[in-house]
This record gives C-alpha cells, sequence and structure tokens, in this order.
C-alpha cells in the first residue's frame, strides 16, 4: 500500500528531478551536449539523488549521516554523486547516445562534472526546503493563495509528550532530547500516513493540521493517533533498552472555521487563527486533566460518529477561554 507519506516523498523526488532536467538542459547545450543526452543524463541524476536525499538522509536511517561534521557529510555526498554521474554516463553511452558519440561524452566529463555538483547542491537545498515547509504550502506561497487572510475549514491535533519534565530531570537534557526527537519522528509518520500535515513542532510536541474532510474521511485524524500509539508500543522494548522507559502521549483534537494567511517578510509561514485553534489547545489540557491519552471535542466527535467511529463521552465542561461548557470524549 502507497501512504500519504510515501506520496509526498514522491512528489519532492519529482520537484528534484525537474530542477535538474531544466538547470542540466541549459548548461548541457551551453557545454555543447546533444539536448537528449543532457536530459537523460539530468533526469537520471536528479532521480538518484532525489531519492538518496527523501529515502535516505531525511528518513530515520539517516540520522547518523545527517549528525556527521559538515566536511564528512560533503565528501561522501561528493563521493555519491560521483559514483551516481559515472554510472550515468556509462547508461547514457549505452541507452542513449549515438555510438559515434561516445568519446566526446567521456571527453567532456571533466567539465561537466563540477557543473553536476552544483546543481546537485542546488537540488538538495530545494528538497530541503519542501521537506521544512512541505510541498503543499511551497506551492501555496508560491501562487500567493493566502497572501489575502481567507476562512477555511481545518481539523488541529495538539499532542505532547507525557511526563516530559519527569523525562529530562531523569535522563539529563543531552539524552532527553535525543529521547524527545525519536519520538517525535516516530509519531511524525502514522500522522502524514493519515493525509495530515506537520504544522509545528514544540519542543516535545508538535500541533498537526487537516483539511476538515481529509481529518473525518475514514476517522483520519484518531486513526493517525491509534497507529501512533501502536508504533511506540512496537518500539518500546528499543526505547527502554537505550532511554530505560518508553514515551506515552496526551493529544487533543478540535477544529472548525479559521483564518489562514501569510504572515511575515523575509520569512514567510502560513498561519491559522481563530478560537477553533485555541480549543484544540484546551483539548490537549483536558485530556492532561483527566490523565486521558486523547480528549476530542463535541463538534469534531459527533462528525466522526456519523462516519462509524466509536467514542466515549466524558461529560462538558468549561474550557479557558471559552464562554460556553463544551462536550468532551475519548476513544472508546
Amino acid at each position: 500500500m502507497i501512504t500519504s507519506t510515501v506520496v509526498r516523498k514522491l512528489t519532492s523526488v519529482a520537484i528534484g528531478i525537474g530542477v535538474f532536467v531544466i538547470i542540466g538542459a541549459i548548461v548541457g547545450r551551453a557545454i555543447g551536449a546533444p539536448l537528449a543526452n543532457a536530459i537523460f543524463i539530468a533526469a537520471y541524476v536528479g532521480l538518484c539523488i532525489g531519492v538518496f536525499e527523501v529515502f535516505f538522509v531525511q528518513s530515520k536511517a539517516g540520522n547518523r549521516f545527517r549528525t556527521l561534521r559538515p566536511l564528512i557529510h560533503l565528501g561522501i555526498y561528493g563521493l555519491v554523486i560521483l559514483a551516481v554521474y559515472v554510472l550515468g554516463i556509462i547508461l547514457l553511452t549505452w541507452l542513449v547516445a549515438q555510438p559515434e558519440q561516445a568519446a566526446a561524452i567521456r571527453a567532456r566529463m571533466p567539465r561537466s562534472l563540477p557543473a553536476v555538483y552544483a546543481i546537485t547542491v542546488i537540488t538538495v537545498l530545494v528538497l530541503r526546503v519542501v521537506s521544512f515547509i512541505g510541498a503543499r504550502n511551497l506551492v501555496y506561497l508560491l501562487i500567493g493563495r493566502y497572501q489575502r487572510p481567507v476562512f477555511e475549514k481545518r481539523v488541529f491535533l495538539f499532542l505532547d509528550l507525557k511526563a516530559s519534565t519527569a523525562i529530562t530531570e531523569a535522563l539529563g537534557a543531552k539524552r532527553a532530547r535525543e529521547f524527545i526527537s525519536r519520538f517525535l519522528f516516530d509519531i511524525s509518520k502514522p500522522i502524514t500516513d493519515h493525509r495530515g500535515d506537520i504544522y509545528k513542532y514544540m519542543g516535545d510536541g508538535i500541533i498537526a493540521i487537516w483539511g476538515w474532510d481529509e481529518a473525518l474521511s475514514g476517522g483520519n485524524v484518531v486513526a493517525a493517533l491509534v497507529e501512533a500509539d501502536a508504533a511506540l508500543k512496537d518500539r518500546a522494548p528499543k526505547y527502554v533498552a537505550k532511554f530505560g522507559r518508553a514515551p506515552e502521549f496526551r493529544a487533543g483534537i478540535h477544529g472548525g472555521e479559521v483564518v489562514v494567511s501569510e504572515q511575515g517578510d523575509l520569512r514567510r509561514a502560513i498561519e491559522y487563527n481563530g478560537d477553533n485553534i485555541n480549543i484544540a489547545a484546551r483539548m490537549e489540557a483536558k485530556a492532561k486533566e483527566h490523565d486521558l491519552p486523547v480528549v476530542v471535542s463535541e463538534s469534531i466527535a459527533r462528525e466522526l460518529e456519523s462516519r462509524g467511529v466509536t467514542l466515549k463521552r466524558i461529560g462538558e465542561e468549561s474550557v479557558k477561554g471559552i464562554s460556553k461548557p463544551i462536550g468532551l470524549y475519548t476513544l472508546s
């Protein structure tokens, strides 16, 4: 099954290939390479580098690689680029280029390799920007969708690590940060698998966001939590072996109409404002108050129940900053 997370990663790879092909075709013509040859080698190298960057470097498997000293990191990346490029030249001369062009292609390698390295650096920077702000948000910023504030219906999930203060005291600041980083990584994938976006990482927790229909269809917002909990339990022995304890989370869910707009000047971001995002934060506080893993507001609970999700009513309580009491639900 191809998950939403994989689709997003493949979208990032496609963006990387596109950047490589555009720049590679321009540079190829500038050094006198036939257009078909330039496009082939650019697409091939873009595909390989995109897959390496998105599916390895930006994955859990690439944690150690990302933390290497900059010179070592760049050196290994350079070797990867060299290996990919040399193999690409072999494939080019075998599959695409005319036999009489092979000698000229090999002769251009000393000139074209620095260009390939420079294009790779640009492409990796683009991929990391996409990873940082999300492909969808990047498109929204480019087309100016939220230059003027607009109203949209969204569902918000506030989630944080349970007993984070005690964990920091027990492990110390550095090891606690490693623990929290691993926790945030493990809970993020179930959210993106179920069509959510990570809006913000906040210390030991996250704010995740869904479009209204995306969150409620198939109970995605609840399914993400169920899967995240299962992932943490499955990996609990590894946490205990390394840190002496396993993580648990608390979460709050609410949604409704919010104002979406671009904010900032040199650094632009898409922001969400309104009572509904504040209520979602209060739901997470209610989960802590009732010592429950998740609390869902009544408005979202009714929508989920109409789609076959079974929830248990806690009661109706006042919420800070909101004049009317709100019905509270949890997973049954």
